[in-house]
């Protein structure tokens, strides 16, 4: 990440509190790395969308994936969940994308309920993996913080976001890709794609706050000889450039979805974040080029990556490095 120019990542799922001793080793100088905002398991209930339906070969071990059913049962896993350093509580309110999910209701609604009032009770946001208009709709109602992908948003639920403050991830290079690779057999896969895709300039003048972010995994590597979601340096900064492409988008705005927007969720509490001025939290990086005329000068780390600042101190210094004489 600080390689690719990022100081600073928003958790949104992961095995074995990844997240959380990561943001410690950091803390500790054990490694350099960048903030961190932890998050949970993916928490979710029984016969979900991630409980597998090989009852036979139910995991034995925690993996990602935490079930468990009732407001009491869940609200336990939640308060465990932020115990062991998630500041971020992922759930599956229903399947994330449109066009893959065995049902459009992963968790009932006191289930839900109770998942958001622990997690806020204890000063930590909920992000839930949701698709269909109904659950966007209940879930922003109920107060969760960030709706992950959200392929049936509509003007209802721009508005209903606006005036909660709700943030959107709508992670479209997946499905992107998909279609790129002919996996779209009943069409579902480009209907959820385009409606998302133009909701985009909606939502940006609306107001909606915005992030990049996507479902890395490398889950392509097999497939594409050059995978946009793998995690190597430069991938991350590739979709700068695929949302600064959407007509009715410039690239000042899109920028500010991985700056202004994405420090607001990061950091809690009063400090600055996505400005430069005298006060704010000093992190910054430094690019050979101009990415409002060039976004894609984000994806180009090794070569136009100059150096990365975070809290006021260097982390990467290509700078002084170019300045040295022969």
């Amino acid at each position: 990440l600080l390689e690719s120019g990022f100081t600073g990542y928003v958790g949104a799922g992961c095995a074995h509190d990844i997240d959380a001793q990561l943001k410690m080793a950091i803390a500790e100088a054990i490694m350099p790395g960048p903030r961190i905002r932890a998050c949970s398991h993916h928490i979710g209930t029984t016969a979900d969308l991630n409980d597998s339906q090989l009852w036979w070969k139910r995991y034995t071990t925690p993996g990602i994936d935490l079930f468990a059913d009732g407001p009491e049962d869940l609200r336990k896993v939640v308060r465990e969940e932020i115990r062991r350093g998630a500041q971020t509580i992922k759930v599956f309110a229903s399947s994330g994308r449109g066009f893959n999910g065995r049902t459009m209701r992963n968790i009932a609604r006191d289930e839900l309920t109770a998942v958001v009032n622990t997690a806020h009770d204890l000063g930590t946001r909920v992000r839930a993996h949701v698709c269909d208009k109904a659950m966007i709709l209940e879930c922003i109602e109920l107060g969760v913080d960030v709706i992950d992908h959200g392929d049936g948003i509509d003007g209802e639920c721009i508005d209903a976001m606006c005036d909660a403050g709700t943030f959107w991830v709508p992670s479209l290079t997946y499905p992107k890709l998909l279609l790129e690779l002919g996996w779209d057999s009943d069409g579902s896969v480009r209907a959820q794609y385009e409606n998302a895709r133009a909701m985009l300039p909606l939502a940006q003048r609306a107001g909606v706050r915005i992030l990049i972010g996507d479902d890395y995994s490398g889950v392509f590597r097999d497939m594409l000889e050059d995978d946009p979601l793998d995690h190597q340096v430069g991938c991350y900064g590739r979709e700068f450039a695929y949302y600064g492409g959407v007509d009715g988008l410039g690239a000042a705005e899109v920028l500010s979805w991985g700056t202004k927007n994405a420090g607001e969720l990061l950091v809690d509490g009063p400090a600055e974040v996505g400005v430069v001025k005298p006060g704010a939290l000093a992190d910054l990086i430094v690019v050979d080029g101009n990415p409002l005329a060039d976004l894609s000068l984000l994806a180009q780390p090794k070569s136009r990556l100059k150096a990365v600042i975070r809290d006021g101190v260097f982390v990467l210094d290509r700078l002084r490095e170019q300045a040295r004489p022969a």
